[in-house]
């Protein structure tokens, strides 16, 4: 088989392949584990082999899943065996865990492909107890005798641990989850945020129409539907033949949740404003307000050079931070502050979050965002506006951060989407909306 192959029923009987599945997916789940990015350590491996879209899709959906679930399979290893199981094996079983819980495939395949994988990889030891933890777990999940993930007693309030283990959470969130949103809420939560990430797309509605965008892909085998809120808007099942289509490279359409393109529409500038972003990172909301007028004089700051250069639309670029940003007061006419956070919110597009973030985290988060605002607040214009956005639904880097600086400073809170909601502020709960958890307030300086 030539390598790349774009027809996964060839690469899946390839006879390399259950070997390249498995140490492409335990060499990603490494990376992850001693703390880089679930995207990043996926984006390295691709740029570096030669793969198929179809490839690089069953391996991102088999990692992103083994490290989604990882605290439900180690309570499974925890129940079979009492001996610490070496990393790699222990990642190797995540993957295997996986397979065999989510995917279609025989679980007796998928038996078989690890087995070999042990036993070429680590010896005929390991190979001999990757067997039978394979085979003892889709026994018991066969029996009955233990729980499948994401699956709890109908019509019972799941408990705590129940919750954690079965949503693959831990405790200290779902604990924290479950006082604020009760048992049922909370489980409702846990499920969305475990589901895979829903894909959307921002259309650049100056330079094309929505149903062009809708034929050109739907041609490509994508599936295409409606955002909820916004014409720009369009839902995806498939990212790869949309990154490989002109659309994309001629920044036609952008790669956007939709509660991500309300924060930058949020901002509403008017015609010759002198706006900030404040926190551009890779400048997809910077790209996003530049559309809304030619005549636009935009300023995009970060911290990070790295990311700055990446932002590729005509603007001019700071390399500073929104703790200490080197403007005079009353400058800008507009700021858009959109902080960082814990981002449980996009949980979905980066489950290693749940993992890596601590009760603390979040407190601490908040009271940086109180600092941000304080230092930028200054810079905006009298009667200009600031939009505060997070992609987070706690109360502290949310709510709570617009109370404590309204103690402060002297502003009103205006309705971020009067067309579209009747509320002085806008919260997201993915269990509700099915997008990324969000937070936007929208200030007019007085």
């Amino acid at each position: 088989m030539k390598k790349g192959s774009g027809d996964w029923r060839i690469w899946l009987i390839d006879d390399n392949f259950w070997h390249t599945l498995r140490s492409s997916t335990v060499a990603i789940i490494d990376r992850v584990e001693v703390g880089h990015f679930l995207d990043e350590a996926l984006n390295r491996y691709f740029s570096a082999e030669d793969l198929s879209p179809l490839q690089k899709a069953l391996i991102h959906e088999i990692a992103s899943g083994a490290v989604r679930w990882k605290g439900y399979f180690d309570w499974v290893l925890s129940r079979y065996t009492k001996a610490d199981t070496k990393k790699h094996v222990r990642y190797l079983l995540w993957v295997s865990l996986y397979q065999v819980s989510f995917m279609r495939k025989a679980g007796y395949h998928v038996v078989k492909e690890a087995v070999e994988y042990a036993k070429r990889t680590h010896g005929q030891k390991t190979a001999g107890f990757v067997n039978a933890i394979l085979r003892r777990f889709m026994r018991d999940l066969e029996s009955g005798s233990i729980a499948r993930p994401g699956v709890t007693h109908p019509g019972q309030a799941a408990s705590l641990h129940a919750l954690s283990t079965l949503y693959s959470f831990p405790e200290w969130l779902v604990t924290r989850w479950l006082q604020r949103f009760g048992p049922s809420e909370t489980e409702k939560l846990l499920s969305a945020l475990n589901r895979p990430p829903v894909f959307t797309l921002r259309v650049d509605l100056r330079r094309i129409r929505r149903d062009e965008v809708t034929r050109t892909l739907e041609a490509k085998g994508v599936n295409v539907s409606p955002g909820a809120f916004l014409e720009s808007a369009l839902h995806v099942d498939k990212l790869a033949p949309v990154l490989d289509d002109a659309l994309f490279r001629e920044k036609l359409v952008h790669i956007q949740d939709e509660a991500s393109q309300l924060a930058g529409l949020s901002l509403q500038p008017e015609p010759g404003n002198l706006v900030l972003d404040a926190c551009a990172g890779l400048g997809t909301k910077t790209e996003q307000i530049s559309e809304t007028s030619d005549r636009l004089r935009l300023v995009a700051m970060d911290n990070s050079l790295t990311r700055l250069r990446l932002i590729s639309h005509p603007s001019h670029a700071i390399l500073a931070d929104a703790l200490a940003p080197p403007f005079r007061d009353e400058t800008f006419d507009a700021i858009l502050l959109d902080a960082p956070c814990s981002s449980f919110g996009i949980i979905r597009k980066h489950p290693e979050l749940k993992w890596r973030r601590k009760s603390e985290d979040i407190r601490h988060f908040g009271a940086r965002q109180l600092t941000m605002l304080r230092a930028l607040w200054d810079r905006l214009k009298t009667g200009g506006h600031l939009v505060y956005s997070v992609c987070s639904f706690e109360p502290e880097e949310t709510l709570d951060v617009i109370e404590r600086f309204g103690k402060e400073r002297k502003f009103v809170l205006e309705n971020p989407f009067p067309f579209l909601f009747n509320r002085d502020c806008f919260i997201s709960l993915p269990h509700e909306s099915n997008m990324d958890g969000f937070f936007i307030a929208r200030l007019r300086k007085l």
